[in-house]
């Protein structure tokens, strides 16, 4: 079994789309077209080379209240061998939604 690489980048960009996660029940993926992104410090930064671009990232469907599309969305992601996976359950600051 390989092992993933222990990997975290802070993200701040706009919602372009939103919808059921078809491989985590009560998660959604949410398209966001990527503003800017930043290392955490301590680990390694595998999606700052995104911005610019979209990224489809999963989300407990519970953090997104306001998250329609046009909202910014600030939040920490790791990369994972499907995607982008949101930290689940993110610390005060450190998950921001506002509403377009």
């Amino acid at each position: 079994m390989v092992q993933g690489i222990d990997n975290l980048t802070r993200i701040r960009g706009r919602v372009r789309a939103r919808g059921p996660d078809p491989r985590r029940t009560g998660w959604d993926v949410v398209e966001v077209a990527v503003e800017d992104a930043a290392p955490v410090a301590g680990r390694a930064d595998l999606l700052s080379g995104r911005v610019g671009g979209d990224l489809a990232v999963s989300f407990r469907r519970e953090l997104l209240a306001g998250a329609d599309p046009g909202a910014r969305l600030t939040f920490r992601a790791r990369s994972v061998p499907e995607g982008a996976v949101a930290e689940p359950y993110p610390a005060d600051g450190d998950l921001r939604v506002e509403p377009a």
